[in-house]
């Protein structure tokens, strides 16, 4: 007797027809517009990607989704294929049996802290605009704090914000270089652990990263609404993982807020407007509210709210300027 297919012809469709840069960006990847029809994968030197493939134009390999995530994410055949469907292999089968496990997440380790966070506020209130008591009070808490990193032998400076599980056992880890461009997660985090910033009311608001995040709670202080009120959550990319994770632990949160990035300029392959952000925010309000729960959608009036907050302090601080003169 023949053994069974791993997956039907018609979750390989599904499969092909993933968008990989939608896929990337719900990975973690960090990716940047490079044309009309293409994204970089930042400090990758030539890797570009395609909603229907990918091509590194330093090594000259290129390939489809599945040979995307078998060369990036270090993935078998069946593997990649479980990780872009979200279900295991033979689930849809008549002749099921087991699969072996995935090898077990090793155990992450926060980096070095630096005794002095001077640093870190400096970049988060000064060059981010966020609020100096809340970039405090995350600090005493242990969500952020100065991390001191070594590559090639050199010392580095970095924001670091921390995923916690239930127990206050940091999960998650997303460094964010003080200066230039820098971005990467600490090794073995699980983006299942986002970072949280508790509140009291049943309803979640969520967001791609913490700055956001943050900037959410800074421009609500701002208005005058107590920002401690709504719980808040950053999926660290584009998807919806954290918060699965966070709904399962907090079943008294009955409305949910979808913050994604506005990608004005984003574009499918030819050339038709694609907002990513958005578009994914429609499909996860949706799906969360064939769940049960209340769903809304709040959109940032430029990329992200970070970039909201910031046009609204440097015009402010133009117009005290303009008006002491």
């Amino acid at each position: 007797m023949s053994k069974p297919m791993p997956f039907t012809e018609d979750e390989m469709k599904a499969v092909f027809d993933t968008n990989l840069i939608e896929y990337a960006l719900s990975q973690g990847f960090d990716i940047e517009k490079a044309d009309r029809h293409s994204y970089h994968v930042r400090n990758s030197g030539g890797l570009f990607l395609f909603p229907r493939g990918f091509h590194h134009f330093s090594t000259m390999q290129k390939g489809n989704i599945i040979d995307f995530a078998k060369a990036y994410q270090n993935l078998t055949f069946i593997q990649a294929v479980e990780q872009i469907l979200g279900t295991k292999a033979y689930a849809n089968t008549l002749d099921s049996f087991a699969v072996p496990h995935k090898k077990q997440r090793g155990t992450m380790k926060l980096p070095t802290t630096h005794s002095d966070c001077t640093a870190t506020i400096d970049y988060l209130v000064n060059t981010r605009c966020l609020d100096e008591e809340i970039v405090k009070e995350l600090i005493g808490k242990g969500s952020i704090f100065q991390a001191v990193t070594e590559h090639k032998g050199k010392q580095y400076k970095n924001c670091a914000f921390v995923g916690f599980d239930k127990d206050n056992q940091p999960k998650y880890c997303a460094l964010r270089g003080l200066y230039g461009n820098f971005r990467q997660d600490v090794s073995n985090s699980d983006k299942t652990y986002g970072f949280q910033m508790a509140g009291t009311y049943n309803r979640v608001f969520v967001f791609e990263s913490p700055i956001d995040a943050i900037s959410h709670a800074t421009l609500s202080k701002m208005n005058g609404i107590d920002y401690r009120f709504d719980h808040r959550i950053s999926e660290g990319c584009l998807s919806d993982k954290a918060l699965t994770r966070f709904l399962a632990e907090n079943p008294q949160i009955k409305e949910i807020v979808f913050c994604y990035d506005n990608d004005m300029e984003g574009k499918l392959q030819d050339g038709t407007p694609c907002n990513f952000g958005q578009e994914f925010a429609k499909k996860c309000a949706k799906k969360f509210e064939e769940k049960g729960y209340t769903t809304f959608i709040q959109t940032p009036e430029k990329k992200d709210f970070n970039a909201d907050l910031q046009y609204i302090q440097k015009s402010v601080l133009k117009k005290l300027k303009d008006f002491k003169e």
